[in-house]
């Protein structure tokens, strides 16, 4: 019986493979394009830019969502991959920021959804969900297994913005104040043995088992909420140490870009520039509060250039690489763009609850 049920899901998931090679094939060739341009998150923005670009068009492309289920799984792994044991020893440190980081993400949240909600007229669950300062990914993911929405745009779009913003603003920021420093990667490497394979498979196995227990409890996007959760204890306690290669990466994010991008299918030129436009906005307004927020924290010992790299809300991985190339501690910044994910999606369930009423 299990027999038959592993056949038939393994040829469900070929087949929507097979159905989904062009929509694919222009997320791969976006993808590209986003590396060639220097964007930010370039495999995933890169493909959905490209895909969005054929929403214009009567080219009929489609992406089934049965697909991200994997996905979800490696992008949690991802996630929870930025954390590593030295955070036991210095998280005692960072108790005010911790705290600071939750009143950050309350106040962000207000002020831009408020300015949606009155400025742009969006429902009060589409204004927080489009205002909540980062988690894009979960947010997207959660989204998806929804089913196609026409308010899926006003979240998607400023999110999108949101991430594009911020994590072009950083660096520049970082140049004019610092200098200039080589941003070339992560600080970790992999060596291709028997225990990194076996280790892989144990994140995968351990992360796949708690997404069947997550589900059954209706928790949105369990796969990427339980594996980003399980595998950050496990990099933290190390114990585990084996990363997905580079490549593998960009697939996932080619995937997911994809699946964003066929979803919005129908989009106005319009209504494009209407959401970038707010988006930029709101991004300005998000930046404007981290700017504050850190501020406020050097008056209890934190440094102000790398407390605002872990309070801006743009990609943690590019955080992460931005401290990294500067000589800033990269566990202060993933810790802390890992709890401001964290803690949103504790309260992702109401807010979808809310959101999946108002469709």
């Amino acid at each position: 019986m299990l027999k038959n049920n592993l056949s038939k899901n393994v040829k469900e998931y070929f087949l929507a493979l097979i159905g989904s090679y062009k929509a694919l094939f222009i997320g791969l060739i976006g993808g590209y394009i986003g590396t060639l341009i220097n964007l930010p998150l370039p495999w995933l923005l890169g493909s959905l830019g490209l895909n969005l670009c054929f929403a214009f068009t009567n080219y009929k492309i489609i992406f089934p969502t049965k697909l991200l289920n994997p996905i979800f799984l490696i992008v949690g792994i991802i996630l929870g991959g930025t954390l590593n044991i030295s955070l036991i020893y210095k998280i005692h440190l960072w108790f005010f920021s911790s705290i600071a980081m939750f009143i950050f993400i309350i106040v962000s949240t207000i002020l831009a959804g408020i300015y949606f909600f009155k400025v742009c007229k969006f429902s009060k669950p589409v204004s927080i969900l489009a205002a909540l300062p980062g988690a894009f990914v979960p947010i997207s993911a959660a989204l998806l297994e929804f089913g196609k929405s026409k308010k899926d745009k006003g979240i998607l779009i400023p999110q999108a913005t949101r991430v594009i913003f911020i994590v072009s603003f950083v660096p520049i920021f970082f140049v004019n104040n610092l200098g200039f420093s080589e941003i070339s990667g992560y600080n970790y490497y992999n060596t291709y043995n028997f225990k990194y394979f076996f280790e892989l498979f144990f994140l995968l196995t351990s992360c796949f088992f708690l997404a069947r227990i997550l589900r059954k409890y209706n928790i949105p996007s369990p796969a990427l909420i339980g594996a980003m959760a399980l595998s950050g204890i496990f990099y933290t306690f190390e114990l585990v140490g084996a990363r997905f290669p580079e490549f593998l990466i960009n697939i996932a994010f080619i995937f997911l870009g994809t699946a964003l991008g066929t979803r919005l299918n129908g989009l106005k030129l319009s209504e494009l520039f209407y959401f970038i436009f707010h988006g930029i906005i709101v991004s300005t307004i998000l930046v404007i509060v981290a700017m504050i927020t850190a501020f406020g924290l050097t008056f209890i010992g934190f440094d102000f250039i790398p407390t605002f790299l872990s309070f801006a809300p743009g990609g943690i991985h590019e955080m992460v690489v931005i401290s990294i190339a500067y000589n800033i501690d990269p566990i202060f910044v993933s810790y802390h763009h890992f709890l401001r994910i964290f803690i949103i999606v504790l309260f992702l369930p109401y807010l979808l609850s809310k959101f999946k009423k108002s469709r």
